[in-house]
């Protein structure tokens, strides 16, 4: 799973904020000007007796730095600026290397906690779009919990992903890819079912208005399509259209756009969840 700062930011202590500390020229202050720069980030702002105290105090300053947690900030996004605001503090102390150490820690910990980070140069810090793809699939089974039908079509898919994966058979392969359109569907019947209508996928998006434009609409119904019509999926279906036998990247790619297009088919994604902000 790809994680996030705020739910690491307990292992910051031990994994770069304690080796720059003990940096042979470590400076005395650092702490002192990190709690500055981490101040303004924070949700509740440091009563005036206990910040004047830590802005003389390089011991107070290290304990109150350390004793932070993720939840202290305001948000994931501003975890993410106050590391970037404290490289050009580590930085203006002029300590050969210094800086660089602290590039070489954070990558270090980035990868130890696949984080959903890249560092790049000079310093900046890079949400990259698998981090957004784990929220969404993490929000869905957020709304999933809202109903046992959307459990079951979830660890349904889950169980066939995972039984893909380790056989690489065609049938499991088939499966795959049945069990992640019928969630799809599932979700969509859940956010907008009409019997009346038709509780197709193809019938259900039509009756959706969550769509940025038609041409999108269409792209998920034309997936629906080929899930319906690709012999052995989810039918019979008919060998017109096929153009080669599925292989092992198909179950993969086809999920991936599914639960892609799930954003599409519930009104209750938290978007500020998904995008990491």
């Amino acid at each position: 799973m790809i994680g996030n700062l705020r739910n690491h930011w307990s292992y910051t202590v031990q994994e770069i904020w304690e080796p720059l500390l003990s940096h042979t020229n470590a400076p005395e202050d650092l702490f002192i000007a990190l709690f500055d720069a981490v101040e303004r980030h924070l949700g509740v702002e440091t009563p005036a007796v206990l910040y004047e105290q830590i802005r003389n105090d390089p011991v107070t300053a290290l304990v109150e730095f350390e004793n932070l947690k993720g939840t202290d900030f305001k948000s994931e996004s501003s975890i993410a600026q106050f590391i970037e605001d404290a490289y050009p503090v580590i930085e203006d102390y002029g300590v050969s290397g210094y800086g660089e150490k602290f590039k070489s820690l954070l990558r270090t910990f980035i990868t130890k906690y696949n984080l959903r980070y890249r560092l790049d140069d000079p310093f900046e810090l890079r949400f990259l779009l698998p981090g957004s793809f784990a929220n969404l699939y993490n929000d869905l089974r957020r709304i999933n919990a809202t109903s046992p039908t959307l459990v079951s079509l979830m660890s349904d898919f889950e169980y066939a992903f995972n039984q893909f994966s380790r056989t690489l058979t065609q049938a499991d392969l088939k499966t795959c890819i049945a069990k992640a359109s019928n969630y799809a569907e599932g979700l969509a019947s859940f956010t907008n079912g009409n019997p009346t209508a038709g509780n197709t996928l193809g019938a259900l998006c039509n009756l959706m208005n969550t769509w940025p434009h038609d041409k999108v609409k269409e792209s998920i119904v034309n997936l629906y399509h080929f899930c319906s019509d690709y012999p052995g999926l989810r039918h019979g279906g008919s060998p017109i259209g096929v153009r080669r036998g599925l292989s092992n990247e198909d179950p993969i790619l086809v999920s991936i756009l599914l639960f892609a297009f799930s954003g599409y088919l519930t009104t209750n994604l938290n978007k500020q969840e998904v995008l990491g902000a």
